[in-house]
């Protein structure tokens, strides 16, 4: 598997002119001049409807993932997926398949509604100071408390995120579009 990377859609928009060959396109929905959907039709209309385009971004709730599928997008990878699941994904895209992970299609609301409404005011302040990259120590002496109630709090917030650790805690975060929310913001 052959892997080209651009930073903008206008670079992606060069490379497939360039290489008339490719299985898939990729596109992430945080390119600068992506403009969302916008970017995606530009791109499906300078490419044969053969190459399947993919959009990559955060976690979506199912009823925008079906719209995208509707609009003639081959598959959504959401930035949480693991390496392995991704070059699977990238796989089934390049045969001519669809790929959408099913737990993304079957959510009934969209994550932020079930877990942001959760987090109690010290666990934000946390995600805050995980979002900011701060350390337990550093969280503690900006909000006056003990490393040790801010562990208690990074251990309660893992838990509704479904975090491993603290850096998978702020991936969870973002996936869930929680890390946007006005309250999680740093």
């Amino acid at each position: 598997m052959t892997l080209l990377t651009a930073g903008t859609l206008r670079e992606t928009s060069q490379i497939a002119a360039q290489s008339p060959s490719l299985d898939v396109i990729g596109l992430d929905l945080e390119l600068a001049d992506m403009e969302g959907m916008t970017g995606f039709e530009s791109m499906r209309a300078q490419v044969p409807s053969q190459i399947p385009i993919a959009l990559i971004g955060p976690a979506r709730p199912a009823d925008e993932i079906r719209d995208m599928l509707q609009r003639g997008v081959a598959g959504y990878l959401p930035y949480s997926l693991a390496t392995a699941s991704m070059l699977a994904a990238w796989r089934v895209l390049a045969a001519g398949e669809t790929y959408v992970p099913v737990e993304m299609l079957s959510a009934p609301e969209p994550a932020k509604n079930r877990i942001g409404g959760y987090l109690t005011g010290r666990e934000r302040d946390v995600l805050n100071g995980l979002l900011a990259g701060q350390s337990n120590k550093e969280i503690a002496r900006e909000h006056g408390l003990s490393e040790v109630t801010i562990k208690h709090h990074l251990k309660s917030l893992r838990s509704k995120l479904g975090a491993r650790n603290r850096t998978h805690a702020v991936c969870r975060a973002v996936e869930l579009g929680i890390a946007e929310d006005e309250y999680a913001m740093v």
